[in-house]
């Protein structure tokens, strides 16, 4: 497991058999400056060599880069790359791993075909089939994104069933009035409250239309209903819910009626279909 610069400062001064105040006077400091060391705060660098001297352990494994046996620690490195960048280049720099990553399940790929290229001549993807994993990753730069399953042992069916909720949610999307409604809420900001009339007159729909669609979006967690209060009326209100996994399924969605023709790379070793044959009950 990991541990924080504070931690192992507090592991390897136990070890080395020191008090924080014995600490302190061999690096001719204050015992409170240890005390906040191991709090969470760091010391100045120029203290740093003497600290990795007296506690004899190198500053790689103090600061949990590597472990004792030298090992670089990778979640240790990737949090350190990304935690250094602005929040508009953390995504890229995530695709950029994840499909160097995505690589490494296969065979003998070289460092330089497991880096993310900048462009490309045509719609890419990244593809994973294992028996153990499914992925997928859109390449261009015009819309990325990135899907990683892990299949359970007994399959993805094991998992995923065919339940009344499920069947209303795609009978939903396979309205065109329902995806107008649901894609006008995606643009809204958060904590953005509608009214039906208000979704009605925004895309010219039929009041009842848009009730019947608001009030099935309601069901299925979507939408959510509160009731405003002018003190002279009360009436329904709703909020949306800006649900990942919805956004998800239609993005993907896209993808899949638009083909997915060219991977790369298309690593594709799997024997065992992600879904399988359940054993029967025979009780």
């Amino acid at each position: 497991m990991k541990l924080s610069f504070s931690e192992n400062l507090v592991r390897y001064r136990k070890r080395a058999g020191l008090t924080q105040q014995q600490l302190a006077q061999k690096l001719s400091i204050t015992p409170q400056a240890v005390s906040k060391w191991e709090k969470g705060s760091y010391p100045d660098c120029e203290l740093l060599p003497k600290l990795s001297q007296i506690l004899d352990v190198s500053l790689d494994v103090l600061f949990g880069l590597k472990d004792e046996e030298g090992k670089v620690s990778l979640n240790t490195a990737v949090l350190g790359e990304l935690d250094k960048l602005g929040e508009s280049e953390k995504g890229k720099r995530a695709m950029e791993l994840f499909y160097t990553m995505l690589c490494a399940f296969g065979k003998g790929t070289s460092p330089e075909h497991a880096s993310l290229p900048e462009s490309f001549t045509r719609e890419t993807y990244a593809q994973l089939r294992t028996d153990y994993e499914l992925a997928i990753a859109r390449l261009n730069q015009d819309m990325q994104y990135l899907c990683f399953m892990r299949i359970p042992e007994n399959g993805i069916n094991s998992y995923f069933s065919i339940e009344p909720r499920l069947l209303e949610l795609f009978s939903l999307l396979s309205d065109k009035n329902a995806m107008l409604v649901i894609s006008y809420a995606e643009t809204l900001s958060r904590n953005n409250i509608l009214t039906k009339e208000c979704i009605s007159k925004e895309l010219s729909l039929p009041f009842d239309t848009v009730s019947a669609i608001v009030d099935r979006c309601e069901k299925l967690g979507i939408m959510w209903q509160l009731t405003a209060n002018t003190g002279g009326e009360t009436f329904p209100i709703y909020g949306y819910v800006h649900n990942v996994p919805l956004v998800g399924i239609l993005t993907l969605a896209k993808s899949l009626v638009n083909y997915i023709s060219f991977p790369d790379p298309d690593i594709d070793t799997w024997k065992t279909a992600p879904f399988r044959i359940q054993p029967q009950d025979t009780e």
